[in-house]
């Protein structure tokens, strides 16, 4: 059942996606994108108010005592934020840190429902552990329940350690208690209000779409966030680059000029055998026919 939800869910989201995208034509087409439009105005004003509540302390945030680096995008899709994470990750263990990475695990495997009803209802949530995808040493689980990502992190990372919780501060508590980490990565945790004093804000912003498709708000467009909160971040990355960006930096500095923008270029290395794990020299594929098989958020950059 969870496999034909799951399916049909992707299947909707393809469609609504090629109607943001201006892809879907006709009538049934267009009546969804003024819905969504109207959709779109009531989210920026709640992401505006959301924003004024946590900067004026009504809304309770949090701090964890530990080095908190929270890296994220303004846009929905994919930037390459996954290696950049990865990277932060192991550099920050060479450099003799005790790194967690935090992760709200996108299309994991939720509990069953019962025991989250359960835990609701004797609120218990707090109490409840986060998912361990890797203590540090080894890989816990697969895929299909920690999600993607934080699989594909702790697979590459042996000594980091790696769990996934919707609440961020309740993963860092676990991390620093159970596990003594003293840095915690924030995997797409830009907007994550919730957790203060965070060391660094990391944002990516791809070169090719860097305000989203269209300039407007989810869902009418794919920014999760006006480009005006990019004030709060510390370090931008601009991903996929040409090396012509220099417009692109002038807008960036206009919401903020006092961040750090780096340039990240996207180039193969070579392939990896998904059963082996071995590594082949990229002339191998030379002169054959290739099917090429994408699963990223944005497939035309692949």
């Amino acid at each position: 059942m969870r496999e034909i939800f799951l399916a049909w869910s992707e299947s909707l989201e393809q469609f609504v996606l090629e109607v943001i995208y201006g892809q879907r034509k006709g009538k049934r087409a267009a009546v969804l994108r003024a819905i969504l439009y109207a959709l779109s105005k009531v989210f920026t004003v709640a992401v505006k108010t959301r924003s004024y509540l946590y900067n004026f302390r009504i809304l309770r945030d949090s701090t964890l005592g530990v080095q908190v680096i929270a890296i994220g995008n303004i846009t929905a899709g994919g930037t390459g934020k996954t290696p950049v994470v990865e990277k932060f990750a192991r550099e920050l263990q060479d450099a003799g840190r005790q790194v967690a990475i935090l992760s709200r695990g996108y299309r994991s495997r939720p509990a069953p429902v019962h025991r989250r009803l359960i835990n609701k209802i004797l609120l218990r949530d707090d109490v409840t552990p986060p998912k361990i995808v890797s203590d540090g040493k080894s890989l816990l689980l697969d895929s299909e329940t920690a999600g993607d990502e934080p699989y594909m992190l702790a697979s590459n990372l042996k000594d980091v350690v790696v769990l996934v919780d919707k609440d961020r501060v309740k993963a860092g508590r676990y991390a620093i208690e159970k596990f003594g980490c003293d840095t915690l990565l924030l995997d797409d945790g830009f907007q994550y209000w919730k957790l203060r004093g965070r060391r660094r804000d990391v944002v990516l912003i791809d070169r090719e779409q860097p305000f989203g498709n269209n300039g407007k708000l989810l869902p009418r467009g794919t920014l999760r966030e006006p480009p005006s909160h990019l004030s709060r971040a510390s370090i931008i990355f601009i991903t996929k680059s040409d090396g012509n960006t220099e417009e692109l930096r002038g807008k960036i500095t206009t919401y903020n000029s006092k961040a750090s923008i780096i340039e990240c270029v996207h180039s193969p290395l070579y392939f990896e055998d998904v059963f082996t794990g071995n590594h082949h020299d990229l002339n191998l594929l030379k002169g054959k026919k290739v099917a090429a098989l994408s699963g990223i958020a944005l497939p035309e950059s692949f």
